[in-house]
């Protein structure tokens, strides 16, 4: 997968995602879009009779599904918003299709296109048969790998957990901290999945400023990120890691913000226990407990 310049970084997104009086509404169009992807996926997934799917497979199929999504809004220059109802359930249908190919757990287009027909034909403007829909998502499908230059590979973020265990392993930390430090990383991922960084953080640059935020946020004192860099022998850009923090705790922020002062919002307020927890209903459904 290729990353973004850090000129479209900033034209594209950077402002959207930093700047307060546009974040609300852009986080509550980014909200909206993943909250259709976890409907549609677990609906997939309830159609193959395979309710008690590995989490780890749906966090992944969203996970890349979006990746998808937002490299083919993006070099296609289109406005999501304006779209048909048809054309954004396309979209959705090819990502998740080219997701399910990418964690190699193939399904048949057909499987797709039958359990999304009933939306297909919902405001009946046009009457869709089950090898109308497969065309749509095959084009799709098309358009959205030449948007990506064929480069399907995703280098998933939750692949790096491991790292952190054996880190925490060698340091002689304590088994149920480390978990606890897994499902803080796990957390931190999921309130920022809506978010497009993964375009131009790799996951590693993404993992090390998750890990720096909960290190200051609950004064880990243990955990040397600079050791855990040079442990596991990576080439890290100091300057990515601190721009990637500062956007990750301006987003956790912006949320905190929304979330006080919105009632529109309620369901999804952090509570008094725990204030660093943002867990949206949606997301939380796919959270892994490592």
């Amino acid at each position: 997968m290729t990353y973004l310049t850090k000129e479209d970084w900033k034209k594209n997104y950077v402002q959207k995602i930093c700047d307060d009086k546009s974040f609300s509404e852009y986080f509550q169009e980014k909200k909206k879009i993943c909250s259709d992807f976890i409907f549609l996926i677990q609906k997939i997934f309830k159609s193959l009779n395979n309710n008690a799917s590995p989490k780890k497979i749906l966090q992944r199929i969203l996970y890349s599904s979006l990746i998808f999504f937002h490299k083919y809004i993006l070099s296609s220059e289109i406005s999501f918003c304006n779209l048909s109802f048809v054309e954004k359930l396309t979209i959705y249908c090819a990502c998740i299709f080219l997701s399910f190919k990418v964690i190699n757990k193939l399904i048949p287009l057909k499987t797709i296109s039958s359990e999304f027909k009933p939306l297909f034909n919902e405001q009946k403007k046009i009457r869709y048969e089950i090898e109308d829909i497969n065309k749509l998502i095959t084009n799709k499908e098309l358009e959205i790998l030449i948007s990506i230059q064929f480069q399907g590979n995703i280098d998933f973020i939750y692949n790096y957990l491991d790292l952190i265990k054996k880190y925490l392993t060698q340091i002689e930390i304590k088994n149920e901290i480390i978990k606890n430090i897994i499902n803080l990383v796990n957390i931190k991922i999921n309130e920022i999945i809506l978010f497009p960084l993964y375009l131009y953080f790799t996951p590693f640059e993404l993992l090390i400023s998750i890990l720096t935020l909960i290190k200051n946020e609950s004064k880990l004192i243990y955990i040397n990120i600079n050791d855990f860099i040079r442990m596991n022998n990576l080439d890290i850009d100091k300057n990515n890691i601190m721009e990637c923090s500062l956007i990750i705790n301006k987003i956790i922020n912006q949320k905190k913000y929304l979330n006080e002062n919105n009632n529109n919002i309620d369901k999804y307020k952090t509570t008094k226990e725990n204030k660093e927890k943002i867990n949206f209903n949606t997301i939380s459904n796919i959270q892994t407990n490592n």
